[in-house]
């Protein structure tokens, strides 16, 4: 479990939905994708069982107009995927 409620790398900021949205009731494993400011996608944790991680990320369909997103086996790959997603859109998020 990580006990942070913010993470970063220079690509993406990550905030705990818990933190960075009003009102409801958010899993611990659930992020907010944000470049910037504006927030442009969500990365949370579908399961954990028996050890094995399955992520869910996705970038916002406001962004998009479409469906874009996909599951990972952890948040590095999770972050890296999105990241690899943004990186085959000409105008991609941020």
């Amino acid at each position: 479990m990580r006990s942070v409620s913010q993470r970063t790398d220079p690509a993406l900021i990550l905030r705990r939905a818990s933190i960075s949205r009003q009102g409801g009731s958010w899993q611990h494993e659930d992020y907010d994708v944000f470049h910037g400011e504006r927030e442009v996608g969500r990365i949370y944790l579908i399961d954990s069982d028996g050890g094995n991680e399955t992520w869910f990320w996705g970038v916002s369909f406001t962004l998009t107009g479409r469906k874009s997103y996909g599951r990972a086996g952890s948040l590095d790959d999770a972050k890296a995927e999105y990241e690899a997603w943004k990186g085959t859109q000409n105008s991609g998020p941020g």
